[in-house]
């Protein structure tokens, strides 16, 4: 049952394509305000396609998406670059650029899309550096001299910098040993309950969907299936069969009832 609350982020009927080939299809979804939505699916399935649709960095070639009640297809430019300081994003790679230091990546969106003077961005920027977990001497060190959970960090750091209500995050632990897997998933509930964040994630990770995701959506024949991690565990399609029932899938479900 859906909570009674509106949506903060609404998609009906949903078609992208590149050229001929159809990524979507009359896909749906909703996710309300602080939830952890994980979206799934096999390869080519198109889970960044529509995180970057949603974004409106993909055109849409038929339906309609709403984030914040506001619909990203016919608002003008001023409308949703205001938009875009509601959502913060952490890609796969982490993005940071290389030629600054971890402090002046943070301060990025603050300088760009705030235009807070330089002072208060620096002191914002540490601010965001501690909330996800890195020390203060983290902040004059360059991408290079860092590991790939504090490249993680640093990331998440930047994605928090405008104060967001929503956190777009890319297979956020790809990549990571188990031990740092595990931290950043608890940094994600940590998070979510300090700031009220809602959070929509892309992964492969079972466990993180396991500890950390209140609905899952997998993508599937250009559609969405969405359901609690219990209810997707029922269902009988056979690919979904695979993903939660397989070796892998086993291990990570192991405790988890039925």
């Amino acid at each position: 049952m859906n909570p009674p609350y509106n949506p903060i982020i609404k998609i009906e009927n949903l078609e992208t394509k590149f050229g001929r080939t159809v990524i979507h299809h009359h896909l749906h979804m909703e996710i309300f305000p602080q939830e952890i939505f994980g979206i799934v699916g096999g390869s080519g399935a198109g889970k960044s396609v529509l995180l970057r649709t949603i974004l409106g960095l993909n055109p849409i070639a038929q339906g309609k998406i709403e984030v914040l009640g506001k619909s990203i297809e016919s608002m003008e430019k001023i409308t949703q670059d205001r938009l875009q300081l509601s959502w913060g994003v952490l890609f796969q790679s982490g993005a940071l650029f290389s030629s600054l230091t971890v402090g002046e990546n943070i301060q990025v969106p603050i300088l760009e899309l705030l235009k807070t003077p330089p002072q208060i961005a620096e002191n914002m920027a540490m601010i965001k550096l501690k909330m996800v977990g890195l020390q203060e001497s983290d902040f004059y060190k360059y991408p290079r001299e860092l590991s790939g959970g504090m490249i993680k960090r640093a990331s998440l750091a930047r994605a928090l910098a405008a104060d967001p209500k929503i956190l777009f995050l890319d297979e956020p632990t790809a990549g990571l040993d188990p031990i740092a897997a595990a931290s950043f998933d608890q940094l994600i509930l940590t998070l979510r309950k300090t700031l009220g964040l809602t959070i929509v994630m892309v992964t492969h990770d079972l466990d993180s969907l396991r500890i950390l995701c209140d609905r899952i959506g997998v993508i599937l024949h250009k559609k969405m299936v969405i359901g609690t991690l219990h209810e997707l565990m029922h269902n009988q399609d056979p690919w979904i069969q695979s993903y939660f029932h397989g070796e892998r899938g086993q291990i990570a479900m192991a405790g988890v009832k039925g």
